[in-house]
């Protein structure tokens, strides 16, 4: 599940002390953050090593996910790191030991030019990739026809055409979702299609379209030598990296306060679907929901929760319900907001469950299973109670942003970069 998305990073910053300069003057946001949790063991014995390091995050403008960003730089802070953030990347790019990119793919300002500069690749820059990549199993004629999709996205016009043809086309935010709808299908038929999972047209194309602006960003990096290591937060984008020949490990995104707490107040929700009930997901609620209510049970949906809103509402759920945007991924920003908020979370069956293990922190299950599977953890209290407290102590405690941050730069340090 995507972060809260109202609000700009250097909002963010502000509300936890940052100054802001500027933004003609293109320098960097330096955010003072700070962490009031007791630092772990790992954070412990790792903090020396990285007091001294100097770590720059080269974040989008507009981003969907602005507090993303917020989590890793007070991550940063708190396992003794000087942080600093840009929009625009320049001079003061080699003033750092750490270059940190998160995967988002809307940046803006010659990121290539500047990184391609690197005296004797100082500083090590690093892509933690945060958001879907195509499937693994992506053929040579899938890939090519992915490409041209790609290309058909209005943000990468100039902004001098864009203005003029936005004045020709007041509607070309939906022509041009018709078009990739039109270029996305022969990809989606020829390379997406799973086994054991329903046709490539009842999940969400757009993901698809998202998926390849994110590898034509990366392949570029790649092939201009801009990158030292590469990281994702899911084993199927992993995969999909070291399919193409890039060195990649998994790193998951970690813990952090904004995905909210345990408040210890009743659940009275017994089932929570939150998030857009788009084509195959509104489907299959709808179903479920009159499945459930036959065995009387409720399951509520929920489109939009932000926030604190968001917090107690999982916290007056009993089991949060999660089904699949795109066949090929895996859902994990969803599973650690449930885990956070000491709901449940019933998962339908995906592929690389990273660090989460079912029956243990969650539960997964095929999705013809999922109405008896969710029956019978509302009926078995102290089962579902057990799953859901384990999840919760798992992410709280081992799966938090410091320990993840932690783990990137020991890697980094094992590379011999530091």
């Amino acid at each position: 599940m995507a972060a809260e998305i109202t609000g700009h990073i250097a909002m963010h910053l502000i509300a936890h002390g940052a100054k802001t300069v500027p933004e003609k003057e293109n320098r960097l946001l330096m955010p003072k953050v700070h962490c009031d949790r007791p630092p772990t063991a790992s954070k412990v014995s790792s903090r020396a090593d990285f007091m001294s390091r100097r770590v720059l995050i080269i974040a989008p403008r507009f981003s969907m996910y602005p507090c993303f960003t917020k989590m890793i730089a007070e991550g940063f802070s708190s396992i003794g790191c000087a942080v600093n953030i840009c929009h625009v990347p320049d001079a003061t790019v080699f003033a750092h030991d750490v270059v940190l990119l998160t995967g988002l793919s809307q940046y803006d300002g010659g990121l290539t030019r500047w990184l391609s500069r690197r005296p004797e690749k100082k500083p090590v820059t690093v892509l933690w990739q945060l958001e879907p990549l195509p499937p693994v199993q992506l053929s040579v004629f899938g890939e090519r026809i992915g490409f041209r999709v790609a290309k058909c996205d209005w943000g990468r016009l100039p902004p001098g055409l864009a203005k003029v043809l936005g004045n020709m086309m007041p509607f070309r935010t939906q022509t041009l979702r018709l078009i990739r709808r039109w270029l996305v299908r022969p990809y989606a038929q020829y390379v997406a299609r799973q086994p054991e999972q329903e046709g490539w047209i009842q999940f969400d194309t757009e993901i698809f379209f998202k998926a390849m602006v994110e590898w034509v960003r990366i392949r570029a990096l790649h092939r201009a030598g801009c990158i030292d290591q590469f990281f994702a937060t899911v084993q199927p984008r992993v995969e999909f990296l070291r399919s193409r020949g890039i060195s990649a490990d998994l790193l998951p995104f970690g813990y952090h306060p904004d995905w909210g707490g345990d408040l210890a107040i009743e659940r009275d929700i017994d089932v929570l679907f939150l998030g857009a009930l788009v084509k195959r997901r509104g489907v299959l609620v709808h179903q479920l929901q009159q499945q459930l209510e036959r065995r009387g049970r409720k399951l509520t949906a929920v489109r939009r929760a932000f926030g604190e809103a968001r917090t107690e509402l999982l916290n007056r759920t009993r089991i949060m319900l999660v089904l699949l945007r795109t066949p090929h991924d895996m859902p994990a920003m969803r599973l650690l907001l449930g885990m956070a908020c000491g709901a449940l979370v019933v998962c339908e069956k995906c592929a690389g469950t990273s660090e989460f293990r079912s029956g243990e922190h969650f539960v997964m299950a095929e999705l013809e299973q999922l109405p008896e599977v969710i029956h019978y953890y509302l009926t078995h209290e102290d089962e579902r109670c057990r799953i859901a407290r384990q999840g919760h102590e798992f992410v709280t405690r081992e799966l938090t942003i410091e320990n993840m941050l932690c783990r990137l730069l020991d890697q980094i340090k094992m590379e011999a970069h530091l």
